[in-house]
């Protein structure tokens, strides 16, 4: 495996591509997804992947663990009836499984990455970008990472309190914790025994998962976030450049800085569109679940909790506002991440409305070749099977709201569609649960 490490740069310079994700990223290493060092130093010298390091090893460690995971779903599905559950349980998990191993490939190269993105900043000698870009993406990627603690946290709550109410229980007590965690996770411990410590094992990988799904799509709007605040820059450097007439900067040199921007984009979408084309799967599809479910309320299943116990738990306040709070985190994280991707496609083709008013005294070929770039260039953040860009995210509201008003005309009856399995009940067999596994 090559190793690659980041050479010699300008140490006037600040390197805006550190400073715009080295904070999410150092989130991600600290919760063993990206085992590369340097993160924490303001400057991008010291940035490099090594095998042997503590981060590596946890790393893999962390991979190892999500492949336990992934093999328990997979084997409930496989030896038990097809369930929704079931389903969501593999999507969840092999979906985290594959996330993990496209960031530890990223960061395998992520020095290589960094070393394009110097080389091309340093080559933009008529762009400065703003330093209130790093911070905002920093600011948005813990924002974000810390929500999705609190979804954690809101959902454990209220599945500690159903399992306390079914048990009629007064407080958290070692029964309680134990059915808990058994009856959330039968993939896991109806193959293997109770013990506290698995219990806590377990638990922090599920947590891990939980992460690895948010954290997809706070990596790829930090780099929408430092790609736009590029693209920005150079548009207004352009639209300025219009009305100076033959006094401003000569067109061949702002042709070339699009043409190094329109390259570094495609250098990052090589590295990240599958991770792309992944966020937006598991998005779309707990969406979908999220809404299925509103629409075809299951019943948990708990051996201790009747139906009516069931009904009054999940009618409960503390429910409904893990509900609304998880489903509109999902929605808005969904949103934030097409949004911010697709300002990439919108800010590169921004500069064709300028290029238009060039006065024809300044009109030469260099303007004329610059016309034909930005008519006949595709620049967007992709998935390799299609462009993040604002007619995309209306098709897949579109898609949606198709899929609902299916729903709608052909009513399920929830108990015949579900056939939740008798022998392995469930905790949470509810999908508003089940889209986080959490």
């Amino acid at each position: 495996m090559k190793v690659y490490s980041l050479s010699s740069r300008s140490p006037e310079q600040p390197c805006h591509f550190h400073g715009c994700l080295r904070h999410a990223l150092r989130v991600a290493r600290w919760l063993g997804f990206f085992p590369v060092q340097g993160l924490g130093e303001i400057r991008p010298e010291g940035i490099r992947f090594k095998i042997k390091s503590f981060y590596s090893i946890y790393a893999v460690a962390t991979l190892l663990g999500q492949v336990m995971m992934s093999y328990f779903a997979l084997l409930l599905f496989f030896q038990t009836e097809v369930t929704l559950s079931s389903i969501s349980n593999i999507v969840f998990y092999v979906t985290s499984l594959i996330t993990n191993i496209l960031l530890l490939k990223l960061a395998q190269q992520w020095p290589y990455l960094m070393t394009k993105a110097v080389e091309t900043e340093r080559g933009l000698t008529e762009l400065t970008l703003d330093h209130k870009v790093a911070g905002r993406s920093s600011v948005l990627a813990y924002l974000v990472m810390a929500l999705a603690m609190v979804e954690h946290i809101l959902c454990t709550s209220f599945n500690i309190k159903f399992v306390m109410y079914c048990l009629q229980e007064a407080g958290v007590t070692t029964n309680v914790m134990e059915n808990y965690v058994v009856h959330r996770m039968p993939y896991i411990f109806n193959y293997i025994p109770y013990s506290f410590f698995s219990a806590i094992f377990f638990e922090y990988l599920c947590l891990q998962s939980t992460f690895l799904w948010s954290f997809n799509d706070v990596i790829i709007t930090c780099f929408s976030i430092y790609i736009t605040a590029y693209f920005k820059t150079l548009n207004a450097v352009i639209a300025t450049n219009v009305k100076k007439d033959k006094d401003g900067i000569p067109w061949s040199i702002l042709r070339v800085h699009y043409s190094n921007l329109v390259k570094l984009v495609k250098e990052i979408d090589d590295h990240i569109s599958s991770l792309i084309l992944l966020s937006f799967f598991t998005d779309l599809f707990y969406i979908c679940l999220q809404l299925f479910n509103s629409l075809h309320r299951n019943h948990v299943s708990f051996k201790y909790c009747d139906e009516t116990q069931t009904n009054q738990a999940l009618s409960s306040p503390f429910y409904l506002l893990y509900y609304l709070y998880s489903f509109v985190f999902l929605v808005l994280r969904a949103l934030m991440l097409s949004l911010f991707a697709s300002n990439v496609h919108c800010a590169a083709l921004e500069p064709v409305y300028s290029v238009y008013d060039v006065p024809s005294s300044v009109y030469d070929n260099e303007v004329r070749r610059f016309q034909l770039q930005l008519h006949y260039t595709e620049v967007g953040l992709s998935g390799k099977f299609f462009y993040v860009t604002r007619n995309m995210i209306l098709k897949v509201v579109g898609t949606i709201i198709t899929y609902e008003i299916v729903l709608l005309q052909y009513s399920v009856t929830p108990n015949s569609y579900y056939n939740v399995s008798t022998t392995i009940p469930s905790t949470i067999d509810n999908a508003t649960l089940l889209y986080t596994n959490t």
